[in-house]
C-alpha cells in the first residue's frame, strides 16, 4: 500500500497537468516551457535545501509553530515569490495570459519540491504525507488560479459585485491557510477520519471556486 501511495505522490501533479494541457485550446509549447521552468526552479532549490539548509523539524506540541512555519514556507513564500517572478518576466502580455499561463509554473515546481519535502523525511511514511497533503496541495493551487482569474483580470474582476469580490477574497485566504492548518492538526494526533474530511471540505471548497471561475469564462 506503501507503494502505491509513494507513485501517487510522485505523480499526481504529472498526470493532472498532462490532463489539464489536454484541456487547453492553445499550443502545448508555452505551457511546457513554463512548466519546465518550474521543475527547473524547483531543482535549483531542492539542491539549496538538501546542501545547504538543515530541515525544519516539526514539533509535536505546538499547532500555531508549525502552521505558521507550514505556510510559510511552503505555501506564501514560495506561491509569492514564482508569482511575483513570473508576472515580472512575462509583464508585457496581457494579465489575463500571464496568470492562465503562471498555471503550470506552479505546477512544475511542486511536482518536484513537494515530493521531496515527503520523501527526504526519515520513513516510515505517514499517509497523509503521501496522499493527503498532495492531493490537498493540488487542489490548493488550482483554487488559487481560479481565484486570480476573477480578482485580477479586469474584464472578469469587472462583473463581480462587492460581495462576489469579498467571498473570492475571503475563499482565496482560506485557500491558502487550510493545508497548513489540516497538517499542523495531523502533527498534534488528528484522528484519520477526521483528515479525510477536513480533506473533503477542501476538495468541495476548491471545486466551489472552479465552478464560480467557470461562471466568468470569455
Amino acid at each position: 500500500m506503501i507503494f502505491f501511495m509513494i507513485i501517487f505522490a510522485l505523480l499526481l501533479f504529472p498526470l493532472y497537468f498532462s490532463y489539464w494541457l489536454f484541456e487547453q485550446k492553445k499550443p502545448f509549447a508555452p505551457f511546457l516551457f513554463n512548466a519546465f521552468m518550474g521543475l527547473f526552479l524547483a531543482a535549483v532549490f531542492c539542491a539549496y535545501k538538501y546542501f545547504f539548509s538543515p530541515y525544519y523539524f516539526l514539533t509535536p506540541d505546538s499547532f500555531w509553530r508549525n502552521f505558521i512555519h507550514i505556510l510559510l514556507e511552503q505555501i506564501v513564500l514560495p506561491l509569492g515569490v514564482l508569482t511575483a517572478a513570473f508576472l515580472f518576466v512575462f509583464k508585457k502580455d496581457k494579465m489575463a495570459d500571464r496568470i492562465k499561463n503562471v498555471f503550470p509554473f506552479y505546477i512544475g515546481f511542486y511536482a518536484v519540491c513537494l515530493p521531496f519535502r515527503i520523501l527526504g523525511a526519515n520513513p516510515p511514511y505517514s499517509a497523509f504525507a503521501l496522499f493527503v497533503k498532495p492531493a490537498m496541495f493540488l487542489l490548493m493551487l488550482m483554487a488559487f488560479n481560479s481565484r486570480q482569474k476573477l480578482l485580477f483580470v479586469p474584464a472578469k474582476r469587472a462583473l463581480l459585485s462587492f460581495k462576489e469580490a469579498a467571498l473570492c477574497w475571503l475563499s482565496l485566504a482560506l485557500g491558502l491557510l487550510m493545508p497548513a492548518a489540516v497538517e499542523a492538526l495531523w502533527i498534534l494526533g488528528m484522528k484519520p477520519p477526521l483528515t479525510i474530511l477536513f480533506l473533503l471540505i477542501y476538495a468541495a471548497g476548491a471545486y466551489f471556486c472552479l465552478k464560480k471561475e467557470s461562471l466568468f469564462k470569455d
